[in-house]
């Protein structure tokens, strides 16, 4: 028994013995540069299936199977991969911060290529750098982060959208904002995405990069990719904020005491008896700021989290988003959450499914605030022109009605009220979801198709009860506003990549599209409310408005292809071509071919710079192609109706009338464009820099044309005109210092462009452009179209000073009825006659001479530093709120400094008009009014930690780290308005002239954050 049990015991030690001569034990650490821990770092020992993942604290154990040399695959997200010998038991490795790699992979049209092989203008967003600071939406991931990409925030309204221009203007009333792919759905809404669930972020600029997208690349293409996550790393990922906001700069405006004073000069000016006495003057102190009592220090939250891995074959990605931004002005604010999903699928070794999807659902409050340029105005222009002299509450604590009472002042409601009181509140739920499956057929060949859609619902409520003055207006008013839209896309691509041998690469997609779009919507409106109970709940308490409604649709089908080819892996060929039909043009031209070629030349893999160390990389780029836009909306080659309602013989007859004149001929806008750029890396791509000069031709503008009256219309929807854009791009990244406890990054990006108008259909000039009709009655323009000037040129009468005295309007010999402390505007030709057809001239430009953007990031051990500067350079502001706050009605309030500054009395100035003095408001747009808005703001400054906590707690977290960040911390400006980053119009159909006008919209903001984020 004994020699049984001592066998037993010899064979089991033999087996052990055995088992580890079999395997060795290799233990290690990786780190950054910086000699921090690095979590999740994927090590496989190459030629096997051995591999594992860092723990917490950058730690890993490896079992090395016997006779194996010990060399490790590292790789992680966000850092250069490396390939380690081991040279011992137990090793630490250092892995480097991914600078622009020409290994590095980027998203193009209906595919993906090696940043070295590309031969468009394609930049990427440094996602890493804007990962170090909290952004509100989509679009300030892009703000002057690449060259030759405009983000303009033209309305601070929490939950409102951004303008986007690549490269220009295009058009001049069809859009001119570029497409955005969303995980490869074409046209995706990316309002409510989530920013911190964006993986990448590539722009796609030149002809031979967007003509993939045919008619929907002419404004160039913006390409999101969702995070998706990594087979055997899961992880949890949690970010948190809390922050406040304010008005990043406050007008000063009269008190009650200036006001008064001011009062009694409008009535020395008119020969009448002034207001107040000076004892009535001394009771008035300084009265009501309403300014104060509207803007407020208002809070901003934001809460991610995520958990992404997988196992072999299978990959996830679930994200959750909280956001609470209330506004800066009182009773305005926007809630968001967003739900996504990504899910990828390995069926087999040759097919692969998955899924992209999202869904979130949002509530805005919004302020009524000038959008518009009615001359309704809104709660912030009240706030600026009530009368100071006047209270917020009656005795009683409840609202006044008016700001003041006295016959002489102007009537404008209650602005605190108006905001509380009157209210409009919009929920929103949307739903995105995008399936794909991919078969690849032989080696080399595979076939990609998608499914997707995209369903919008939103409900507006507007409620003014009949206790406020804008309420009064309509004896109460209570809206509700339904609308839905959808759409759904399904594509097919065939690509066959195929390696010829080492000097031959082809590569050849061929594709089908086909994309639907409806929307349909309906408003219920009553007024004469018989009571103020029941807001919207009950539309049965008022009169009727008739019901409008408004359904539209439309469809587009495209077939498209590519072929990419590379000779000796430094002679790149690309070719596309790609055919567009819509329903929204005439059944003439409902097609649109557009084909582009580009070449591009590896200059630094030739013989003669081999030697040279300094250069690592050089490649030469040129593309030429046509590109088309659809950016109009439907129907309008169709002959349109309308219904019309009269009363004949004591009852009600409704028939229909024609609209519009249809135009069966109506077709596409062209963009045909010349690129030619370069790409240059020094010192081992220690400084990279891209520089490209292009030139687009914009020709069949969509374009309401003028048609004789006689015709029954003034306008039909025609192709006329030509628009030019010429620019130059130069983006510069370099890597200052590299040490193991300090590094040093930064980024400049800076480009131009010069729009011109080449033709107007053979007419010379269009007056173009809307302004409140308010301060402008009779229906006037801001600005024209003119042959050689660009879009977006103010138009007016020219300042020439002030008229001081009489003896100098006698001199001048003019015709015109002034007096001394009237402005002056030039009499251009001399008849003595101020005339708009005669005297009026350009008198600025709103499109920018150049933008550029500015980011330095500085990390010393676990402290890190990111610095984001914006710059526009040349563009002009029509401040229509100087003319209403300067000389806007007599009896309203004015700026703080019009009580001082204003003409009165010869030599007293001859840059402001006497108070009381009418002419200015009614002379039209003048260049008085028009401001130099260029400025420099430091618009991000983030201060991270990085928490010891991987390494305390081991195991537990992967990361951590706690920042504070700033937004908006200081804008260098000669502007006078609240910010020079402002438009009141939005970017919509009808507005796309009415650039650079400000009359009040939402003011910009500046922000205090406060933030951490984990990862386990």
């Amino acid at each position: 028994m004994f020699s049984r049990k001592f066998l037993l015991i010899v064979m089991m030690l033999f087996g052990v013995l055995a088992t580890s001569a079999q395997t060795k034990k290799l233990t290690g650490k990786v780190t950054g540069v910086d000699n921090s821990p690095l979590p999740g770092v994927t090590i496989q020992v190459a030629g096997t299936k051995v591999a594992t993942v860092t723990s917490g604290d950058g730690t890993f154990t490896l079992n090395i199977p016997a006779g194996v040399k010990p060399v490790l695959q590292l790789s992680s997200i966000g850092y250069e991969p490396l390939q380690y010998t081991a040279a011992s038991d137990n090793v630490t490795i250092v892995l480097k911060e991914a600078v622009k790699s020409l290994t590095d992979v980027v998203v193009i049209g209906y595919g993906t290529a090696k940043r070295k092989d590309l031969t468009g203008a394609i930049s990427s967003v440094p996602i890493a750098n804007t990962d170090k600071s909290p952004v509100f939406g989509t679009s300030q991931l892009l703000q002057g982060q690449v060259s030759g990409v405009q983000v303009t925030q033209t309305n601070a309204q929490p939950g409102a959208s951004f303008s986007v221009r690549v490269r220009g203007t295009n058009s001049i009333t069809a859009g001119s904002d570029p497409l955005y792919v969303i995980d490869g759905y074409a046209g995706a809404d990316f309002s409510t995405i989530n920013p911190s669930d964006i993986a990448s972020i590539d722009v796609l600029k030149d002809v031979s990069a967007t003509a993939i997208y045919g008619s929907r690349g002419a404004n160039g293409v913006v390409i999101i990719t969702t995070k998706q996550g990594s087979a055997g790393r899961n992880t949890v990922s949690v970010d948190f904020y809390r922050g406040m906001q304010e008005v990043s700069r406050m007008l000063k405006m009269m008190d009650a005491t200036q006001f008064g004073n001011y009062l009694n000069t409008v009535m020395a000016y008119q020969g009448k008896p002034p207001v107040y006495t000076q004892a009535g003057l001394d009771t008035l102190g300084k009265g009501t700021n309403w300014l104060d009592e509207i803007i407020r220090t208002a809070p901003i939250t934001n809460a991610n989290v995520s958990l992404s891995g997988g196992s072999e074959g299978t990959r996830y990605f679930l994200g959750a988003s909280y956001f609470d931004q209330e506004g800066i002005i009182i009773n305005s604010g926007y809630k968001r959450g967003t739900v996504r999903f990504n899910l990828t699928r390995d069926i087999s070794k040759k097919v692969r499914v998955g899924i992209n999807s999202s869904l979130s659902y949002n509530t805005q409050g919004l302020a009524a605030i000038n959008s518009n340029g009615g001359s309704v105005g809104g709660t912030l222009l009240d706030a600026m022109r009530i009368s100071p002299i006047g209270p917020v509450y009656n005795p009683d604590g409840s609202y006044t009605f008016v700001g003041a009472n006295a016959d002489l002042l102007s009537q404008i409601g209650n602005p605190v009220a108006n905001a509380m009181l009157n209210t409009d509140k919009q929920k929103e739920i949307r739903t995105f979801a995008n399936i794909f499956g991919e078969w690849q057929i032989i080696e080399g060949l595979k076939l990609r198709s998608t499914l997707g859609g995209e369903y919008r619902s939103t409900r507006e409520d507007i409620f003014h009860p009949t206790t406020t003055y804008w309420g009064a207006q309509d004896k109460g008013l209570a809206s509700i506003e339904n609308r839905i839209a959808y759409n759904y896309l399904t594509e097919h691509t065939l690509t066959y990549d195929k390696t010829i041998n080492k000097n031959n690469a082809l590569t050849v997609l061929a594709g089908y599209t086909y994309q639907r779009w409806r929307s349909e919507g309906s408003t219920n409106t009553i007024n004469n409310l018989t009571t103020n109970k029941y807001g919207t709940s009950n539309m049965s308490v008022g009169t009727a408005v008739p019901v409008r409604v408004s359904p539209a649709e439309n469809a587009i089908e495209s077939y498209l292809g590519r072929i990419n080819y590379r000779l000796m892996d430094k002679y790149l060929f690309t070719v596309s071509m790609r055919a567009d039909g819509t329903s929204k043009f005439g059944p003439n031209k409902k097609w649109g071919y557009y084909p582009s070629g580009a070449f591009a030349w590896r200059v630094s893999d030739e013989a003669f710079l081999k030697n040279v160390k300094q250069i690592s990389d050089l490649k030469a780029r040129v593309s030429y192609g046509t590109v088309g836009n659809q950016s109009i909306d439907p129907y309008l080659s169709l002959q349109q109706y309308t219904t019309n309602s009269y009363i004949l013989s004591q009852g009600r007859v409704v028939g229909t009338s024609a609209n519009n004149l249809g135009n069966a001929d109506l077709g596409w806008e062209s963009t045909s464009a010349f690129d030619f750029g370069f790409d240059l890396g020094l010192w081992n791509n220690r400084l990279t820099l891209t520089a490209d000069y292009y030139n687009k031709q914009t020709s069949d503008l969509l374009f309401s044309r003028a048609i004789p009256s006689t015709s029954g219309f003034t306008t039909v929807m025609a192709n006329i005109g030509k628009v030019e854009n010429v620019g130059y791009e130069l983006g510069i990244n370099g890597v200052i210092i590299e040490t193991p406890k300090f590094n040093w990054t930064s980024s400049f990006n800076i480009a131009t462009n010069r729009n011109r108008i080449k033709s107007l259909g053979g007419q010379d000039n269009i007056p173009q452009g809307n302004v409140s009709s308010s301060v402008f009655p009779g229906g006037q323009n801001s600005g024209i179209l003119k042959v050689g000037e660009s879009i977006g040129s103010f138009y007016g009468y020219q300042f020439g000073g002030i008229w001081q005295s009489d003896d100098q309007i006698k001199a001048s010999g003019t015709k015109q009825t002034v007096k001394p402390g009237d402005p002056i505007y030039v009499d251009q030709n001399g008849d003595g006659v101020l005339s708009a057809d005669k005297d009026r001239v350009i008198i600025g430009h709103a499109l920018p001479k150049f933008t550029y953007g500015f980011t330095t990031n500085l990390k010393y051990g676990p402290w890190a530093l990111s610095i984001f500067l914006q710059g526009v350079q040349g563009q002009d502001i029509l401040n229509v709120s100087r003319i209403e706050m300067e000389n806007g009605a007599v009896f309203s309030n004015k700026f703080a400094y019009v009580a001082t500054d204003s003409w009165h009395g010869e030599g007293t100035s001859n840059t402001l008009p006497a108070i009381g003095s009418g002419l200015r408001r009614s002379s039209n747009v003048t260049s008085d009014i028009v401001e130099d808005g260029s400025f420099l703001r430091i618009k991000t400054v983030t201060l991270s930690y990085q928490l010891p906590l991987p390494k305390i707690t081991r195991d537990v977290f992967k990361s951590a780290s706690i920042y504070a960040t700033v937004q908006n911390l200081y804008t260098f400006t000669n502007y006078s308005g609240f910010d020079p980053e402002v438009n009141t119009y939005a970017n919509s159909f009808g507005n796309y002239t009415s650039l650079n006008i400000d009359y009040n919209p939402y003011p910009n903001i500046r922000t205090y954050l406060v933030g951490v984020k984990f990862g386990f």
